[in-house]
C-alpha cells in the first residue's frame, strides 16, 4: 500500500509544488528544487522517506530561517491536500521545535488540509507536558479537524510513527482528552478516539475497560456517540474473546445454541475464495445478541501459525435458528503473504469456539 502511496510524490506535483514555491517567494529556484528532490535514488525512497527529502529539499532552495520560511509555506500550503501535504506539517517537525508558539500555530493551520498527527508527535517527545496542554486546549475547538489532532496525536501505536511507549504506561495523562471528546458531534473525531482506546487496551486493558465501565455505568445520559466509542475501542479486546470486554457489551457466554450445520472448502487455490457456511439453532426461543468472527490460521515460513479473527455478523436476532455464510478471499496483498499447505479456520460466537475445520491452500 506504502508504494502505491508514495507515488503522489512524482513528477507532475513536485512541479507544482516547485510553481507554487515560486509564485510565493520570488526568486526560489525551481529547476534547483526539482533536480534537488529527484536526486539519485529517489525512486528507491519509501513513502516517509519522499516526504522528509521534499521537506529538506525546500528548506535548502528556500535558504530562509525557519520563522521567514513558515508564512511561505503557510500560503503554498492550502494549495495541496491529502498525502502530498504531509511535507508541511514535516518541515514543522524538522525545523520549528526551538520555535514552539509559531510551530503550533503552524501544525493547527495544516492539519485542516490533511493532518499534523505525526508532526506534532516530535513536539511531545521534546516538549510533552507544554504540547498536551495545548492538546488539551484543541479539544474545544470548533475546528473539527484540530479537535481530531488532539487525539489522533497522542496514539501510542499511530500506524508509521515511532510509538508512545510513556503515554501507553500512564494513560491517565491523556484522559482529559478522551473525556472531553468521548460525545464528539463528528464522526471523524469519534473514530480517532476509538482508535486511541483501541491502542491503550492492547498494554493497559484494565485500565480501558474500567473507563469503559463507569461510562456504561451513565445508564439514560450515556450518549449514542459514547456507545459508539466503546465498541469500536475494544475491538482488539473483542477479537481476543475477552469476557469482560463482551459482557460489557452485552453477548453472554453462548450456553443455549448448538451448531446445526458447519460445511467449509476442504481446499482453495491461491487468487481464488474459500466459502464455509453455518446454522446456529437455539434451544431458548431465540439466538439473541451474538457476535460472530471466524479465526483462520495462516500457514508461514516458520512453524508457527499466524492466527487471525475477522468479523464474521453481529446483532440481535430474535429467530431461533439462522444460517450464515461468508467467503474469505485469498488473492494476493501486500500486506500477508500465503503459503500452500494446511490451513485452519474457527467459528466463534461471543468469543467462544463452536466449530473448527482444516483446508488446503494449494497453488
Amino acid at each position: 500500500m506504502a508504494k502505491a502511496l508514495k507515488s503522489v510524490f512524482n513528477v507532475k506535483s513536485i512541479a507544482e509544488l516547485s510553481r507554487q514555491l515560486a509564485q510565493t517567494s520570488p526568486g526560489f529556484n525551481q529547476l534547483l528544487f526539482v533536480e534537488r528532490v529527484f536526486q539519485t535514488g529517489w525512486d528507491d525512497l519509501s513513502l516517509l522517506q519522499r516526504i522528509a527529502h521534499v521537506s529538506e529539499s525546500m528548506h535548502e532552495v528556500l535558504n530562509l530561517p525557519y520563522v521567514k520560511a513558515l508564512p511561505i509555506l503557510k500560503r503554498v500550503g492550502p494549495h495541496f491536500c491529502g498525502i502530498f501535504h504531509w511535507v508541511f506539517p514535516d518541515y514543522v517537525a524538522r525545523y520549528g521545535l526551538s520555535h514552539y508558539e509559531c510551530s503550533m500555530q503552524a501544525l493547527a493551520e495544516f492539519t485542516r488540509f490533511s493532518t499534523s498527527e505525526y508532526a506534532i508527535r516530535v513536539f511531545l517527545h521534546a516538549k510533552p507536558q507544554p504540547t498536551l496542554e495545548q492538546m488539551i486546549g484543541w479539544c474545544s475547538s470548533d475546528d473539527a479537524h484540530l479537535r481530531r489532532l488532539a487525539s489522533e496525536g497522542v496514539r501510542p501505536r499511530l500506524p508509521w510513527a515511532k510509538h508512545l511507549p510513556w503515554i501507553a504506561d500512564r494513560p491517565e495523562i491523556v484522559l482529559p482528552i478522551i473525556e472531553a471528546l468521548k460525545s464528539d458531534e463528528s464522526a471523524y473525531v469519534r473514530k480517532s478516539v476509538a482508535n486511541l482506546l483501541n491502542d491503550l487496551s492492547k498494554q493497559q486493558p484494565d485500565w480501558v475497560l474500567t473507563l469503559c465501565t463507569q461510562w456504561q455505568n451513565e445508564g439514560e445520559s450515556l450518549s449514542k456517540q459514547t456507545e459508539w466509542i466503546i465498541r469500536h475501542g475494544l475491538r482488539t479486546l473483542l477479537k481476543k474473546g475477552d469476557s469482560q470486554a463482551l459482557s460489557l457489551l452485552g453477548y453472554k457466554r453462548p450456553h443455549p445454541l448448538m451448531v446445526k450445520h458447519w460445511q467449509c472448502d476442504s481446499r482453495v487455490k491461491r487468487g481464488q475464495h474459500l466459502h464455509f457456511f453455518v446454522e446456529l439453532q437455539s434451544f431458548d426461543s431465540t439466538l439473541g445478541k451474538m457476535r460472530l468472527e471466524y479465526a483462520l490460521t495462516f500457514k508461514r515460513k516458520q512453524l508457527q501459525g499466524y492466527r487471525k479473527v475477522f468479523k464474521l455478523a453481529e446483532g440481535d436476532y430474535r429467530q431461533s435458528c439462522k444460517k450464515f455464510k461468508k467467503q474469505h478471499s485469498f488473492e494476493k496483498i501486500t500486506t500477508r503473504s500465503y503459503y500452500p499447505g494446511t490451513h485452519a479456520i474457527e467459528l466463534l460466537v461471543n468469543g467462544v469456539m463452536l466449530a473448527a475445520s482444516e483446508f488446503e491452500l494449494i497453488d
